[in-house]
């Protein structure tokens, strides 16, 4: 599919036909690389969105246990005046 590149501030860009951006599954708040190689390729990568704090604990399985080296600290009380 061939789109026109055109000035966009200082820079140049185009436009992503939507059927093209569904295959990929980005959106508008996507993100993605783009790398150049010597024989003029570019190539667009969608990167991964980030992770919600939400997402990281859903992700911790539920037989989760500490390593032993930092168990013990893990399961210490405060001992002067941290903020937990």
């Amino acid at each position: 599919m061939d789109v026109q590149v055109k000035r966009w501030g200082n820079s140049i860009g185009f436009r992503i036909p939507s059927q093209i951006a569904k295959q990929l599954g980005i959106d508008e708040n996507s993100v993605v690389e783009l790398t150049a190689t010597d024989d003029n390729t570019l190539t667009i990568t969608p990167k991964s969105k980030p992770c919600t704090l939400d997402d990281l604990l859903d992700s911790i399985p539920d037989n989760f246990q500490y390593p032993e080296d930092v168990a013990e600290f893990a399961h210490s009380t405060a001992s002067g005046r941290e903020l937990l």
